[in-house]
């Protein structure tokens, strides 16, 4: 790659079949884990949790994306379930947005908490994949802080993939 080309990597800090695993279960296990990448030239790091909002360390409530910028002083993308109210999985097996209801209440409070992250630096970016599919006006909604009229993603917005 020439020197002007950007290189982005993504990591997960979980897998869907078990949600228990970690890359890293320390801030010093996942600096020895980015520190190469950093020095072989990465300029921002994606960082895939299963929650945006779930503390990535005991003791700290900074996010992988958080740690991982504190650590490299790179930018960095945060992604896990944004404005989503149930995991992937469960979707499958037909289970409902528990936050549907009440005008989206739980989606409401996890992107008041997004919202708080980003302004105070704790990422650069925000992913955003299956709640798009639901809510094609989802950018617009949250650019005017209008959390509440989010739609809640269901399996049935997958087949507009196809």
């Amino acid at each position: 790659m020439g020197a002007k080309f950007p290189i982005v990597l993504r990591f997960s800090q979980w897998k869907q079949q078990d949600f228990a695993v970690r890359l890293a279960a320390t801030p010093q296990e996942l600096s020895r884990f980015l520190d190469p990448l950093t020095a072989a030239g990465v300029d921002a790091f994606h960082c895939s949790t299963r929650r945006f909002w779930e503390p990535e360390f005991e003791g700290s409530d900074l996010n992988l994306a958080g740690w991982t910028k504190k650590l490299t002083g790179k930018p960095t993308i945060t992604v896990g379930s944004v404005s989503l109210g149930i995991d992937f999985i469960a979707s499958f097996g037909g289970a409902q947005d528990p936050s549907a209801g009440a005008g989206g209440a739980g989606r409401a409070s996890h992107m008041d908490r997004l919202v708080e992250m980003l302004a105070r630096g704790d990422f650069d970016l925000v992913a955003v994949g299956r709640a798009l599919l639901s809510d094609p006006a989802w950018a617009n909604k949250v650019r005017d802080g209008r959390f509440g009229e989010l739609n809640a993603f269901t399996r049935d917005a997958l087949a507009t993939l196809v």
